[in-house]
């Protein structure tokens, strides 16, 4: 399974997880209103909110298990030459699945008098408000996943983090040799020269751990193309990426 595949994936399970919360309110819990002692029926109440969402992310997990392994490569978009690391499955998939959970406790709910049962609540604009609310929220999920944002981007000209909303870019000719370190997986820090020029360099931290690429991978390729130059321009052929993985492979 490919990581657009499995970050798409995720979609259908968010909605399963919104549809498990709300019928958790809608038929379950009543149920518990007629356990006694009512601990007991706290305690059923739980473990059914605890499996709606753990039944939906538990089965999304097992069915990417090898897609959210971050591979030590790029991806390569010839026809505007650059190397590009995609939305991870493994930081979007879990996340849209637990927004979707809770998008499903936003409909408004209240008991009825006198009974063991619920029902939409009688409160106009805010039921609706509410019912459209939770439809925006999937819709959005949906848009996030289909986006491929945020993703990495590696062009002759420099390194770029293409957020929801953000667009971060460092040029190559703008850092210092001999960073980043490689070891740490939600970030890159790198060291860029100053504007003006100064005696020190400016730290400059990009947030890279949604992309699904190695992160030791990622940072010796960019420590690679800092210092040599010379290879920036081919940044975006198949050959250049593997030449990369050859040099990088020690």
């Amino acid at each position: 399974m490919d990581p657009r595949t499995a970050r798409f994936l995720a979609w259908p399970f968010a909605l399963a997880a919104a549809a498990l919360h709300f019928a958790s309110e809608w038929w379950v819990e009543p149920l518990t209103w007629q356990l006694d002692p009512a601990a007991v029926g706290l305690i059923a109440w739980l473990a059914v909110g605890a499996a709606g969402i753990l039944v939906p992310l538990g089965g999304y997990l097992l069915l990417t298990r090898n897609a959210r392994r971050r591979p030590a490569t790029f991806e390569v978009d010839g026809r505007v030459h650059r190397f590009t690391a995609p939305t991870a499955p493994a930081w979007v998939g879990p996340w849209s699945i637990v927004v979707g959970w809770l998008t499903g406790g936003l409909v408004t709910v209240e008991r009825v008098p006198g009974e063991d049962r619920v029902r939409l609540a009688d409160t106009g604009a805010v039921l609706v408000v509410s019912l459209v609310v939770v439809a925006f929220v999937l819709v959005f999920i949906g848009v996030v996943l289909w986006s491929d944002r945020p993703r990495m981007v590696l062009d002759p000209q420099g390194v770029t983090v293409r957020g929801l909303f953000r667009r971060t870019t460092v040029r190559w000719d703008r850092l210092v040799p001999g960073g980043p370190p490689g070891s740490d997986t939600r970030v890159l820090v790198l060291a860029e020269i100053p504007d003006p020029p100064g005696p020190r360099a400016v730290p400059r931290t990009l947030p890279v751990g949604r992309a699904h690429v190695d992160p030791v991978f990622l940072a010796g390729a960019v420590r690679h193309y800092v210092t040599a130059a010379e290879h920036r321009p081919a940044i975006g052929t198949p050959a250049e990426l593997d030449r990369l993985r050859a040099a990088l492979a020690p």
